[in-house]
C-alpha cells in the first residue's frame, strides 16, 4: 500500500469570682496553754460559691469528659469491630496490613511482550510475523479503520509498504454490528480499497472476497481476504496486492480488526502475516471484567 503522510479561637473568659466580707467575725479564744499550738479559728465561708467550689465543679466536668472519650473509644474500638490489621514488621504496600491492607490494586495498562502488538482497549495480543517486518506506528496510534493502533511495515521503496496492523475498529461512520461481521467486513474492505491507500491509480479493482467465518481465541470473527488489481499506479511497478481483514467480536465494547495488505514485492509475508492475524489472544489487561 502507498505510505500515508504522515491541575485564636475565641479567648475563654476567666471566671472572677465575687468575693463579699462578712459582717462580723467572732472574738478570738483566749491563748491556748503553753504546750499546744495556738489554733486558729476557720473564717466564716463567704455566701458565694468561692474557689473551692468553683475548683469542684471544673473536676466533675473534666471527670465527665473522659468518661465520654472512654465510652467513644470502645465504641469505635473494639466494640466497633475494626478490620484494620496492624501491619507486619518490615513489610510495607497492598497486602501487608495497617490502613491499605483493603485497597484493591488499580487498572494496569496491557504489558506487550517482545514480538507481539498490543490493543490496550481490547485486551488483545497479536505474534509479530518477524523479520522483514519492522515497526511502523504504535502502540495505541489512531490509524485508516483503526484507533488504539499497532503496525508493522516492509518498506520496499519511499512511498511503497506492506503494512501489518491490529487495532479497534474506528467510529468514523461504519457501523460495527457484531451480529452481521460478515457484512461489516465488506464495507470495510470497500472503503479500504476505492477510499484511501492507492493513490495515482487506473483501472483499480478488487476481486470478489473470499469470507471465512469463524472463532479467534473462542471468539466470533471473519476473515476476508481479496487481491486489488490495477491497470498503473504512480508508486509502484506492482501490479497487484493481497489484502486480509481479520475482525472479531471479543465482548469487551469494541470490535479488533487485523489488516495484512502484502503488495506483489512482499508476496512471500503474505502466508506468515494472516497466520499472526489468526493467532490473536485477549483478555490480557487486568482491568478488564
Amino acid at each position: 500500500m502507498t505510505s500515508p503522510a504522515n491541575p485564636p479561637p475565641g479567648a475563654a473568659r476567666d471566671q472572677q469570682w465575687e468575693w463579699r466580707t462578712p459582717g462580723t467575725i467572732a472574738p478570738e479564744p483566749p491563748p491556748a496553754p503553753p504546750s499546744e499550738p495556738p489554733r486558729e479559728r476557720p473564717a466564716v465561708r463567704p455566701d458565694g460559691p468561692g474557689p473551692r467550689g468553683g475548683l469542684i465543679v471544673i473536676a466533675v466536668v473534666a471527670v465527665l469528659a473522659v468518661a465520654a472519650a472512654g465510652l467513644v473509644a470502645a465504641f469505635s474500638g473494639s466494640g466497633g469491630g475494626s478490620s484494620e490489621r496492624p501491619a507486619a514488621e518490615g513489610c510495607e504496600g497492598i497486602g501487608c496490613g495497617g490502613p491499605d491492607a483493603d485497597v484493591t490494586a488499580g487498572p494496569q495498562t496491557l504489558e506487550i511482550p517482545e514480538g507481539h502488538l498490543g490493543v490496550a482497549s481490547l485486551g488483545a495480543l497479536t505474534p509479530a510475523p518477524g523479520p522483514p517486518w519492522s515497526p511502523y506506528v504504535g502502540p495505541g496510534s489512531d490509524e485508516l479503520l483503526a484507533d488504539d493502533a499497532h503496525a508493522l511495515e516492509i518498506r520496499h521503496t519511499t512511498t511503497w509498504i506492506s503494512y501489518f496492523m491490529v487495532g479497534r475498529l474506528g467510529e468514523f461512520g461504519l457501523v460495527s454490528d457484531p451480529e452481521h461481521l460478515p457484512q461489516t467486513a465488506v464495507e470495510i474492505v470497500d472503503t479500504w480499497v476505492f477510499d484511501y491507500p492507492y493513490r495515482g491509480t487506473t483501472g483499480l479493482e478488487r476481486s470478489e472476497p473470499v469470507l471465512t467465518e469463524t472463532r479467534v481465541d473462542g471468539h466470533p470473527a471473519v476473515l476476508l481476504e481479496t487481491r486489488v488489481t490495477w491497470d498503473t499506479l504512480d508508486s509502484s511497478p506492482d501490479m497487484y496486492e493481497d489484502l486480509a481483514l481479520l475482525l472479531v467480536d471479543p465482548g469487551e465494547g469494541g470490535i479488533f480488526l487485523g489488516v495484512a495488505a502484502v503488495p506483489e514485492s512482499g508476496e512471500a509475508q503474505y502466508e506468515a502475516a494472516v497466520d499472526s492475524l489468526m493467532r490473536t489472544t485477549f483478555r490480557h489487561n487486568t482491568y478488564l471484567p
